[in-house]
């Protein structure tokens, strides 16, 4: 399990340059299974997608990337946070397998794009899922401002 510098990634892409849709390959159904029950026991997560990204002139092909959503309370520890979740994903996949992890917190103007890709994984609490959804519609900035980052819920 990894995180080889997606976030590195999102953070120097416009995230308009991101590609991110559905899966369109999946994960051997015992290791989904697995992810999902790992995900689901993580008290810090609210939501987590699994679509594949692409990052053109970054990336060969699409990968698989999780994005959790984390609770609010737990940002005030994000390493914490960030560590049990991939704790969480290291134990549901092979030791040959990884997946970047992404807190979805930190990109949430991705947040609309990843909605699309129909790949929601796990929901913990669909009123923060709810309550992030309405954040992203209303911060559309100006498309001749150039966007920047915003963190939940500073």
């Amino acid at each position: 399990m990894g995180l080889s510098g997606i976030e590195y990634h999102l953070d120097m892409a416009d995230s308009s340059g991101i590609v991110i849709e559905k899966r369109q390959r999946d994960l051997d159904p015992d290791v989904e299974r697995r992810l999902i029950a790992e995900l689901g026991r993580c008290p810090d997560l609210a939501f987590a997608h699994l679509p594949q990204v692409f990052v053109p002139g970054r990336q060969d092909r699409a990968e698989l990337v999780l994005f959790a959503w984390l609770q609010p309370e737990a940002l005030g520890s994000l390493r914490f946070a960030l560590n049990l979740v991939t704790e969480a994903v290291s134990r549901a996949l092979p030791s040959d397998q990884f997946l970047d992890v992404v807190v979805l917190n930190s990109a949430p103007e991705l947040l609309e794009q990843i909605e699309r890709a129909g790949c929601l994984l796990v929901e913990r609490n669909p009123e923060e899922r709810s309550r992030a959804l309405a954040a992203a519609a209303q911060a559309d900035p100006s498309p001749d401002v150039p966007a920047k980052p915003w963190w939940w819920p500073f």
